[in-house]
């Protein structure tokens, strides 16, 4: 788990360096009253049957007349590599449809076959079978095997390596062993029950990049750098668009897509033109996406919204090590004060937000739902804290009134959030004032030292749903991401036990375990699961859904994916 950042969602290794390198700085769901209004209708009356439908005008014709499914990309590629693809989205996603791994996340996060076809699992957690599908190829008619996944992971661990430092670290120390080209053996340094997750890496050609340094991987040509063995082949790439064909070879089948094509945009007002022009079929609306995108939507109403969960959430952290918050009974008057449904309600942000109840995504295999006191009891429960109200309405004890200050970053959105939040409270008998402050001051000033009482922040959530990093006891201090400062032995151990076991029955019941004692402590309330919204044509068929760990993870399924023949007309 990580705080959210202002680029892609980040993947940090355990050993992630201090909360600095964690920015919050990316937007929340959007709460443009207007925009999420247009979507809410729109998802509302996605069923409606409309005859006269058509994907393309305009510029789009040449792509989707040809068959080949077309989406609208933010921004343009730079290293289309697995390697290198993490902080910029259309790396990510081209990676996406040109790369496998030994495993795939599945739409709940479970870690399902992809290149490797079975493994087995030491009772120790320390060494990993996987065993090849027979006769895979790459792209180029190449045979891929065992070499390749070895050549990939000694590309990741070199000393030159110029990816992302979190990839690395999570590679450092797994030895791997070659038996023979169908089977790979790693050995890890210690169990790591997210390991299947990792394994999802997309493994890379080494007959076309052993022959290159560390230092030249980056830059390696086009040709060699793009050739994968994912569902789709790279035919053409520039700065404006992406265009891929059906890899015939591919080992779950041919796509039943005739082609794909990723057209770039620089800007939203670009991408908003090109959605309502008809020169895309799709697009994954951006965080914050403006009334102009909505504008976009609602001209073409026969495109079909759809709000997928991201994976994070937007929390109102209590700080655990200050004074008066330490007391976990007043941590639960606090949190049995939020009316998290009025909040998404308050700020417009349905549907691009779900109201949340504990620290694990919804549609995770390892979610629970949690149970937070009733709002009705708020009162009882402060009194019951020894906080009641004083002549002036104010909840005091002793000569102490119950006065807090609410931080979170200057952003329209999230001052918003803020402010809804502070209004809930008030009623309650407690001073708030509310704080905006910089993205950068904020990390400096308040987070890291952790001087804040109420914190209202952003987590994203590795697509192993692993809490560990924010929530346990050694996380707490200097260089650690626990930013509420929860310490309890309860929570501690369920974590702990989750950590390695490979039992994923266990590892569920544990972090239901965690869940109930997180609700019960109140360490913080988790107020937003973010959503994003997902445009695409009514007669594409076969999307999977599912969490998005990363927004690339859309194209799970790609290869399912069909577009069933439109009729009549050619309506938008």
């Amino acid at each position: 788990m990580s705080p959210r950042r202002s680029a892609a969602p980040s993947r940090e290794a355990p050993n992630a360096p201090a909360a600095l390198q964690h920015a919050d700085v990316r937007r929340l769901p959007s709460t443009g009253h207007t925009f999420t209004r247009l979507l809410y209708a729109l998802v509302l009356v996605g069923g409606i049957a409309l005859l006269a439908f058509g994907w393309y005008t305009r510029g789009a014709d040449r792509d989707a007349s040809a068959g080949r499914y077309v989406e609208g990309i933010l921004g343009r590629p730079l290293h289309p590599s697995p390697l290198f693809a993490r902080g910029n989205p259309p790396d990510a996603d081209l990676a996406a449809l040109l790369f496998s791994g030994l495993t795939r996340i599945s739409a709940d996060g479970t870690p399902v076959p992809d290149l490797a076809e079975r493994w087995e699992v030491t009772p120790d957690g320390l060494a990993y079978t996987f065993h090849l599908r027979p006769d895979l190829r790459w792209h180029d008619g190449e045979q891929l095997d065992a070499a390749d996944v070895a050549f990939t992971v000694s590309a990741v661990q070199a000393p030159g390596f110029a990816g992302a430092p979190a990839l690395a670290a999570r590679w450092s120390g797994v030895r791997v062993v070659t038996p023979d080209p169908q089977t790979v053996l790693m050995r890890l340094p210690a169990p790591a029950a997210g390991f299947l997750a990792q394994a999802a890496l997309g493994i890379v050609p080494a007959h076309l990049l052993r022959s290159l340094s560390p230092a030249q991987l980056p830059d390696a040509s086009r040709a060699a750098s793009t050739v994968g063995s994912g569902p789709f082949r790279l035919v053409s790439l520039d700065a404006t668009r992406a265009v891929l064909e059906p890899n015939a070879s591919y080992h779950f089948g041919v796509p039943g897509l005739s082609g794909v094509v990723l057209r770039f945009y620089p800007d939203r007002d670009t991408l908003a033109r090109a959605v309502s022009g008809g020169e895309v079929q799709a697009a994954l609306l951006p965080e914050g996406a403006d009334d102009a995108l909505a504008r976009a939507v609602a001209a073409r109403p026969l495109l079909r919204p759809t709000p997928l969960v991201v994976g994070g959430y937007t929390a109102l952290y209590l700080n655990n090590q200050r004074g008066i918050l330490a007391d976990p009974a007043l941590r639960r008057a606090l949190a049995a004060s939020i009316d998290r449904e009025a909040l998404i309600a308050a700020t417009g942000a349905t549907p691009r937000a779900l109201v949340g109840d504990g620290p694990i995504v919804p549609g995770t295999w390892a979610y629970s739902p949690g149970v937070w006191p009733r709002l009705d009891q708020a009162d009882a429960l402060f009194d019951a804290a020894g906080w009641p109200r004083g002549t002036d309405g104010i909840r005091a004890k002793s000569i102490a009134r119950l006065r807090l200050e609410l931080v979170t970053n200057a952003d329209v959105e999230r001052e918003e959030l803020a402010s809804a939040v502070a209004n809930q409270l008030r009623p309650r008998g407690i001073e708030v004032t509310v704080r905006a402050l910089p993205a950068g001051e904020l990390l400096r000033d308040r987070i890291d030292p952790r001087d804040f009482d109420l914190l209202l922040f952003g987590w994203q959530t590795d697509v192993d749903p692993d809490p560990y990093g924010g929530w346990h006891t050694s996380q707490i201090g200097a260089g650690g991401r626990n930013i509420a400062g929860f310490h309890d032995a309860d929570a501690d151990r369920a974590l702990e036990a989750a950590r390695v076991t490979l039992d994923t029955a266990e590892r569920r019941e544990q972090y239901a375990r965690f869940t109930a004692r997180f609700i019960d402590q109140a360490p913080s309330v988790i107020l937003q699961y973010p959503r994003r919204i997902y445009v695409q044509p009514r007669n594409l068929e076969g999307i999977a859904g599912g969490v998005l760990f990363d927004p690339a993870d859309r194209f799970r399924e790609v290869y399912r994916w069909r577009s069933e023949p439109s009729v009549g007309g050619r309506g938008r």
